[in-house]
């Protein structure tokens, strides 16, 4: 799973007018913001959700969710694309995942935070907000940053009249631009919920998802019993993801190595040390073998669940430079 996530905020149908001017009222609007697919915080039954979603890999690929939901604790989800697939469950506060490769793919991961199954909240602080027209919509857009991390600044707009969450895009040092976009809004059960989610960097789609199906329908208690050798870890709440000891330094320096980047997945066990490299785009031959030879020796402050360390996952892209 990935270290830092960044989630956009939704507002609730009945949040307070916005004045252009007045930081209150901002923040009153910020302060009544939910998940953008506040499905799974605002539906109180069991329910079942179809998705279907191409991801950009070395080409576009095509792929399903399958998802049943009881609660926030309690969820069972099948994912299929390009030959790989996945079963996650959630049980309490433990997770359990089988699937046929030995890392998630980023996109896969990515699609999960874009629908809310997994979710991690983060409170935004307001700065200014400005009114505009965009192909011929009238919305709002509020410029805030994450409480959690200042220095990271969103640009959230809404949809003026409905308060619709249109999109929310932020920049990713050192050069990248993240942008989520809601569309085609739908009811259910009370609720207002968009069934069209996409995911770009740099203005190029890398994730598209729509939601095909989504109905009441009841929860199967065998769903929670986990696949045989499937990997377990804990997700309390309130959870503190891992904080690094030594930082990552610049050993491509002098390889002659031409700039570009590598993703690797890997563990962090409880002692702080790491586990399970994977690389998942590669840098080529030799900055692979580099890469994984320095963070064989990365140190970390472990996931901790109060005072207790936890296993947890990591997926970190790493740019090159000779």
């Amino acid at each position: 799973m990935r270290l830092l996530v960044l989630i956009a905020a939704i507002l609730v149908a009945n949040a307070c007018p916005l004045m252009a001017k007045e930081p209150s009222a901002v923040q009153q609007l910020l302060d009544s913001a939910r998940m953008p697919a506040d499905l799974f915080q605002g539906y109180a039954h069991p329910f079942d959700l179809e998705v279907d979603f191409t991801a950009q890999f070395k080409v576009p690929a095509q792929g399903h969710v399958s998802l049943m939901w009881n609660s926030k604790d309690q969820w069972w989800s099948k994912v299929d694309v390009a030959g790989f697939n996945q079963i996650t469950i959630r049980n309490g506060e433990m997770e359990y995942t089988s699937r046929n490769f030995p890392y998630t793919p980023p996109e896969v991961s990515q699609l999960f935070y874009l629908l809310q199954i997994e979710k991690r909240h983060s409170e935004f602080i307001p700065q200014k907000s400005k009114n505009r027209i965009e192909d011929g919509v009238s919305m709002t857009c509020i410029q805030a940053e994450r409480e959690d991390a200042k220095s990271e600044v969103h640009a959230i707009c809404l949809e003026a009249a409905s308060h619709e969450l249109l999109s929310n895009e932020w920049p990713e040092p050192p050069d990248l631009k993240k942008r989520e976009q809601f569309a085609d809004y739908f009811d259910f059960e009370g609720g207002r919920y968009p069934r069209s989610l996409e995911f770009l960097v740099n203005s190029n789609r890398t994730l598209s998802a729509n939601e095909t199906s989504v109905s009441p329908a009841p929860f199967e208690p065998a769903l929670l019993v986990p696949p045989k050798g499937a990997i377990e870890r804990r997700m309390c709440p309130g959870m503190k993801h891992p904080e690094g000891i030594e930082r990552f330094r610049s050993i491509y320096k002098g390889a002659g190595t031409p700039e570009g980047e590598i993703t690797v997945s890997f563990s962090v066990l409880t002692d702080g040390s790491v586990d399970d490299i994977q690389i998942i785009r590669s840098g080529g031959k030799t900055v692979d073998q580099m890469t994984v030879a320095a963070v064989k020796r990365f140190k970390y402050k472990p996931a901790m669940c109060g005072d207790e360390p936890v296993v947890s996952d990591m997926q970190v892209t790493y740019r090159t430079r000779p």
